[in-house]
């Protein structure tokens, strides 16, 4: 069944918004221009800068005070809060990802409340993040990808030291987390999605994301989200890390290696269990008169076991994008991702690529046809800010599989014989991000699925379309 999307919501959504943006300065820091790196090396790869600790909507409650300030607040720097409330029309025409191709709308919210202490009884810190995330209008079954009713997303305590290493700091947490390692490629704390994620354990990181040099160490379980019950950590699965972030080694490069080890070995269903080791660098930069070149490029190699399989496997993203200095910031990137298949289910050995918990709309498609597994794909990227607090950006990018005998993985399709060839089809993304005032965003996206060979031999095979339109709200 079809449902109508409700118009008047979204204009009295926005109506509350531009009243919160009445008494705030209009200024449009948007995502990547808000990292807060060392260097002047950044990257304006889409959807790499990590948040490495604390959320983007997070302020201290002091900061509420003013030029002209209200003492009373000024005294309470040492509290840290943010509200953020997001609403969501999305629309998902002959959806690839169901066994029906099915098509269906829905409305999802999602809002986060996040408190923290910090200063008032260093070296003891303390920081809690609520979620609240819900679908309406979809006959689709529960998902805990969307939805997630009143949890505890993050409550951890942390001991933090300024300056235990020169200028940079040190801090231990334990508890629940939820942040964003190396590129957001194997793991990330999500954004676009609607549930988010974490992970129960321990972190230690010397320095931060404003020193010259981090490392950042964890061993922690992730969060099962459950849509009818509260949270818990996951007992058959444990991610390892240790990634470093050299932002010191040249004006023009930021080095990011890592190294992350997946144990899944206590899957009650053999098949399923799991222990792998990925290890690879992120890097990226900047040159060229006025830094009109820059590049991002992140390799991976992943080695050890699925079920009975040793396993084997690579993945690459390479990028480079120029900028013309015009008013607009018009930026023309080039894209390649690749990752490896299974050339044959019946040698002993799996080789298709395993992302870990990484992102999938930010780097291969708005539509979630696919992920960092079994895939070549170049892309072309355009992106334009015609307008203070403005960005948009259009990509295309055509699909094939890297092993023809292996799957396409999202949508459930193979072909063991090769047969069917491996040219998966094309899809067509555009965004508009309007940041209206500090506090209200608005977001727009589309795409479309143009099937290819593989896909029309493989079962239906129609055009497919997504749209989301967005309202974000952050006090």
């Amino acid at each position: 069944m079809r449902h109508r999307f409700k118009t008047p919501v979204f204009l009295a959504l926005i109506g509350l918004a531009m009243a919160a943006c009445a008494d705030t300065p209009t200024k449009a820091p948007l995502a990547d221009e808000r990292d807060g790196r060392f260097n002047s090396a950044t990257s304006r790869s889409v959807g790499v800068n990590r948040v490495s600790e604390k959320p983007d909507y997070v302020h201290p409650l002091g900061e509420e005070a003013g030029p002209s300030g209200r003492a009373s607040l000024k005294d309470w720097n040492w509290l840290e809060v943010g509200i953020e409330s997001r609403t969501r029309y999305e629309d998902r025409s002959r959806d690839y990802t169901t066994l029906k191709l099915t098509t269906d709308d829905a409305l999802v919210t999602r809002n986060l409340v996040y408190l923290g202490i910090r200063h008032a009884l260093d070296p003891l810190r303390f920081a809690v993040e609520f979620e609240d995330s819900r679908r309406f209008l979809s006959d689709r079954a529960s998902n805990g990808n969307i939805e997630d009713h009143a949890e505890l997303l993050q409550g951890y305590a942390q001991l933090h030291f300024d300056h235990a290493f020169g200028n940079a700091p040190l801090s231990l947490s334990l508890g629940r987390m939820s942040f964003d390692s190396i590129d957001r490629r194997l793991v990330e704390r999500t954004r676009n999605r609607n549930a988010l994620a974490a992970y129960d354990g321990l972190r230690l990181r010397l320095g931060d994301a404003n020193a010259p040099w981090e490392v950042d160490a964890f061993a922690m379980r992730p969060v099962d989200r459950n849509v009818d019950a509260l949270d818990h950590s996951s007992a058959k699965s444990t991610l390892y890390g240790v990634t470093a972030y050299l932002r010191q080694i040249s004006p023009h490069l930021v080095l990011e290696p890592y190294w992350l080890w997946l144990d899944q070995r206590r899957e009650i269903d053999p098949s399923l269990r799991k222990n792998l080791h990925t290890f690879g660098f992120h890097a990226f930069g900047q040159w060229g008169r006025r830094s009109a070149w820059d590049y991002d490029v992140d390799l991976a190699g992943q080695l050890g076991s699925v079920g009975k399989l040793d396993h084997r496997a690579g993945a690459a993203h390479l990028e480079t994008g120029y900028t013309w200095d015009a008013e607009w910031k018009p930026r023309l990137g080039l894209w390649f991702n690749y990752a490896s298949g299974d050339r044959n289910p019946k040698d002993g050995t799996d080789e298709r690529f395993d992302p870990l918990f990484g992102d999938t709309f930010s780097f291969y498609g708005y539509s979630g046809y696919f992920s960092w597994q079994n895939m070549i794909s170049p892309a072309l990227h355009l992106s334009i800010r015609p307008a203070k607090g403005v960005k948009c950006e259009v990509i295309h990018r055509a699909v094939w599989l890297a092993s023809d005998t292996d799957s396409w993985v999202r949508a459930n399709r193979r072909d063991s014989t090769g047969r069917s060839g491996s040219y998966v089809g094309q899809e067509t993304d555009a965004r508009v991000i309007w940041q209206v005032c500090e506090r209200f965003e608005l977001d727009l996206a589309y795409a479309h699925f143009f099937p290819g060979s593989f896909t029309n031999r493989t079962g239906p095979a129609p055009g497919s379309d997504f749209v989301q339109i967005a309202a974000t709200l952050k006090f």
